[in-house]
Formats: C-alpha cells, structure tokens, sequence
C-alpha cells in the first residue's frame, strides 16, 4: 500500500479515543507496512540487476540498494504523515511514529531480503539460503503480527478534552 496508508493509520491512532480500534482487520493494518512506493524502486533495481546476469559481480550495489530501500520504507510514514496533519491537529501530537516507522522498516527489510534476487543470495545457497529466507520470513511475521495489535488501535496520545472536540467534529460530518 502507498505510505499515506500508514501515515492515515497514525493520524487516526492519535485522534481516536483510546483502545478504540482504528484498522478494519489486521491484515489491512499489515499490508499497509511496506510502503509501496519504496518497494517498486527497489523491486525494478533487482529486477535489472537480474536480468544483467551479472551474479554477485555487484555485490555492494546490491547492498546499498537494500539498505536504501529500507531507509525510504522507515523514513516514508513522517514524510506523508506532515501531509495529513491538519493545523488543529497538529498540536501536541507525535511528530515521528516510531512503532509505524519500525513496522514499515521490519516488513521492509524482510521483504527485501527473502525476495528472489536479494543481496541474501550473495552471502547464503542452497539449503542453507532457503533456512535463512524461512527464519526472517517467520521472525518478521511474528513481529509484524505483534505491532498489528498495536497498530489496529489508538494510542493514548489524545487528552479527554480533543477526543470530545474530535467526536463533536465527526458527528457533525
């Protein structure tokens, strides 16, 4: 999903009531972690990188890509969350979130490495690439299904007296 996505996720953790849920299920919560925008650049680079045969000639590029494609993916939730902040909101609100920015940066960095093609292939074949891609695989589902609870709900960011002007807001929509 595109990084607004997550970014309407936080906005919408720090407007709503405490505990109250945010997300229609976990999986829409979970597909908008790897911020799609990202995930195409880095998809295309490995792509060409592939389709040059070039094995692990360009190990290093191939590292810088995966690491830049995980730093667009973690700095991607602040970048458009300024985008849906409005001015009355604003105001004593996060300005970096952090549990979406580590989520879209653990979704990313699996992605990118149990992806065929990734700099894994460098370092690890055969059996032994397919036991590391099943580890991270698992590992980031376990962590992702955990920041998904979270995620799925609103924080505590808003004082008693915002979430009754944001309801006043809403109702009268």
């Amino acid at each position: 999903m595109p990084a607004n996505c997550l970014a309407k996720l936080a906005v919408e953790r720090d407007t709503n009531p405490p505990g109250q849920s945010v997300g229609k299920n976990s999986t829409e919560v979970l597909t908008a972690a790897v911020p799609t925008e990202a995930l195409a650049a880095y998809t295309a680079v490995v792509g060409v990188v592939l389709a040059a045969n070039i094995g692990s000639a360009y190990g290093p590029f191939r590292w810088s890509a995966y690491v830049a494609f995980v730093a667009l993916a973690v700095l991607a939730p602040p970048l458009a969350l300024s985008k849906h902040r409005s001015a009355a909101t604003g105001q004593g609100y996060r300005k970096l979130p952090v549990l979406e920015c580590l989520t879209a940066g653990v979704a990313a960095a699996a992605w990118g490495l149990i992806m065929p093609g990734s700099p894994l292939t460098l370092v690890y074949k055969g059996n032994a690439l397919v036991f590391a891609t099943t580890a991270i695989l698992v590992g980031a589902a376990a962590l992702l299904g955990l920041a998904g609870q979270r995620l799925g709900t609103a924080n505590n960011r808003v004082p008693s007296q915002a979430v009754d002007e944001v309801t006043t807001r809403r109702q009268a929509a």
